[in-house]
C-alpha cells in the first residue's frame, strides 16, 4: 500500500463534552463495531454464504425491488462485484433477478422463498440476542442517544459531511 500523508480534516468547535466521556464513548463503539461485524460473519457461516452476500441480502430484503445499480451503491461495489454477488445468491436460491414491468431492460432483485425464510430466521435470532441486553426500560432508554448516534455518523460520513469534504 502506498505510503500517504497524514490527513488533517478541519473541524468545527467541539460541544462542551468531557473528552473522556467521549472516548469511553468511542472506545465503546469500536467494540460493539467489532462485535457486530463478528456476529454477522458467524451468521454468514451458518447461512452457508459470504459476508458481502448476508449483506446483499440483507439489503434486498429492507428494500426489495431494487436494482443492481442501487445494491453496488449501497454496498459501494462495482457493477462487476455487484453481478458475482447477486450470482452466488441465485445459485443459493436466496434472490432472484426480475424484470421491471415499466422497463423490461432493467433487473429488480427480490428474495425468494428460501431468501424470506432465511431472513426471517435471521432476524428472529437477531431480535433474541438484542432481548438479552437488558430490561424493555433500559432498552427503550438507549434508543435516542442510538439514533442521535445514528444520524451524526450518517451525516458526517455523507457527501459534504465532515469527512466527504
Amino acid at each position: 500500500m502506498p505510503y500517504r500523508e497524514r490527513v488533517t480534516i478541519d473541524l468545527p468547535p467541539s460541544p462542551a463534552n468531557s473528552p473522556e466521556s467521549v472516548e469511553s464513548l468511542a472506545r465503546t463503539l469500536r467494540r460493539l463495531e467489532d462485535a457486530h461485524r463478528r456476529y454477522r460473519v458467524h451468521a454468514a457461516r451458518v447461512v452457508g454464504i459470504g459476508v458481502t452476500e448476508l449483506s446483499a441480502l440483507t439489503t434486498v430484503s429492507d428494500a426489495p425491488g431494487m436494482t443492481p445499480g442501487d445494491l453496488g451503491r449501497d454496498l459501494v461495489l462495482t457493477s462487476g462485484a455487484v453481478t458475482a454477488v447477486v450470482d452466488r445468491l441465485e445459485r443459493a436460491d436466496l434472490v432472484y433477478r426480475a424484470a421491471d414491468p415499466e422497463d423490461r431492460r432493467v433487473r429488480r432483485l427480490h428474495l425468494t422463498d428460501k431468501g424470506t425464510a432465511t431472513m426471517e430466521n435471521l432476524d428472529e435470532a437477531y431480535r433474541y440476542v438484542l432481548s438479552t441486553t437488558g430490561s424493555d426500560d433500559a432498552i427503550t432508554r438507549a434508543l435516542p442517544q442510538l439514533d442521535s448516534i445514528t444520524e451524526a455518523l450518517d451525516q458526517a460520513g455523507s457527501d459534504g459531511g465532515l469527512l466527504g469534504r
